[in-house]
Formats: C-alpha cells, sequence, structure tokens
C-alpha cells in the first residue's frame, strides 16, 4: 500500500471514531483533567478559553476524553466548536467591592449566559446588564457569516442565521466552499445561533442548552 494511502486510511479511521465519540460526549468541552499519576506524557486538550488546540502533560491514568495523542487529533476532534468573541472567553470576575448587582456573563464551559453578582468595580468586559444583551454579543462567530452558496453546481436545503431578521432562514447550497454559516437544519441553526433568545416574528424559542451534536455533525456533513 502506498504511504500516502495509509496516510489517508489512518487520517479518516480516526477521525470517524473522534467524531462518533465527540457527538456524544461533547469531549471539547470538558476540562483540561491531567489526573492523578505521575507519567510524563505529551498530549493535547482543547481549551474552551482560548478557543484552540494546546499542548499539557497528562498523568497517564484517569483524566478525561478531552485528551488527544496529537495536536491534529485534537483540530480534526475539535474543528466545528464555534468561536466568541475574546472578551466572552473571560472567566467570571465579581470584583474586590461589595455592592450588589445582578448581572449576566458568557460561561466558557456551557457557552450559556449566566446570572452572577457584580460587586461594582473592576472585574472584566464579560459582564452585562441582562441576559439578553449577553447573548446578543456572544454570539458565535460563525452565525455572523455572509450567507455564501459556494462555488460548485448541487442544489441542497441548507439553512443560515440571518442578523438582520434574527432568523433561521433557507437557502440553497451548491455542494462545496461558502461559510461556516451553513446548517444542516433549522434547529441546529436556532440551537447554535439563537440561544436563549424568544423570536417575537415566529413565536419560536429555541431550546435553552445548545446541542453540540448538531453543530459537529453539520460540519461532518458538509465534509469541511
Amino acid at each position: 500500500m502506498e504511504l500516502n494511502s495509509l496516510i489517508f486510511l489512518i487520517l479518516s479511521c480516526s477521525f470517524c471514531y473522534v467524531v462518533a465519540f465527540s457527538t456524544k460526549q461533547e469531549v471539547c468541552l470538558l476540562q483540561v483533567d491531567e489526573g492523578p499519576c505521575k507519567v510524563y506524557l505529551q498530549r493535547y486538550y482543547y481549551n474552551t478559553f482560548t478557543q484552540q488546540c494546546e499542548e499539557f502533560v497528562y498523568g497517564g491514568c484517569q483524566g478525561n476524553a478531552n485528551n488527544f495523542k496529537s495536536f491534529l487529533a485534537c483540530e480534526i476532534a475539535c474543528f466545528g466548536i464555534p468561536k466568541v468573541p475574546q472578551i466572552c472567553t473571560f472567566q467570571k470576575e465579581a470584583g474586590p467591592c461589595e455592592a450588589y448587582m445582578p448581572s449576566y456573563f458568557f460561561n466558557m464551559i456551557t457557552m450559556q449566559c449566566e446570572q452572577f453578582i457584580y460587586g461594582g468595580c473592576h472585574g472584566n468586559a464579560n459582564r452585562f446588564q441582562d441576559q439578553l444583551s449577553c447573548m446578543e454579543y456572544s454570539t458565535p462567530v460563525l452565525c455572523l457569516d455572509p450567507l455564501d452558496k459556494g462555488g460548485c453546481a448541487a442544489s441542497i436545503p441548507r439553512y443560515y442565521y440571518n442578523s438582520a431578521s434574527r432568523m433561521c432562514e433557507q437557502f440553497i447550497y451548491s455542494g462545496c466552499g461558502g461559510s461556516s454559516n451553513n446548517f444542516i437544519s433549522r434547529q441546529s441553526c436556532m440551537d447554535i445561533c439563537l440561544g436563549n433568545h424568544f423570536d417575537s416574528k415566529t413565536g419560536i424559542k429555541p431550546n435553552n442548552n445548545i446541542k453540540w451534536s448538531h453543530l459537529i455533525h453539520d460540519f461532518i456533513q458538509r465534509g469541511t
């Protein structure tokens, strides 16, 4: 078997295994866990705060599934995780003062806007007065990509998030290229791009929890 064919086969099999595992356990969103053992193993994990794959030292036992033997394996498994604006990656910070100011921050672990009590001074920019403004600002970047049907000749019904109408709308995808704002179903588009919003035009309130399996599945089906 030629070397190139062998490499392709290995990567294809690894890709199928990792993606199947990811859709079930959302491994890329797990916090890094070195485990209790003391073996020095170079591994990679997806860092939800920096939104990229990074190296860490694995102890050799236990830990969790956000643990990849190579940077490439991590990239393949986690490439479909949507990116959010930088300030939304900051950790919650109440500040040193003692005022009682209910506020919201974007939680990179749950990928939701959650309430916390702000002390009134210092803190950081990941702080919003209400849940709606938090969700609007922290919408994953892919949802803001312009509509792009791609350059091929196929006619495949897909959905994209229209930031002007704030609705998920159907379009015809050409089958290749295009932008990341491309979903197989209206529901997966709503789960990712609308989050907790209630759309007054449609009367639809999407699920409160983002369906990461939907997003990863969409990217796999697109062949990106």
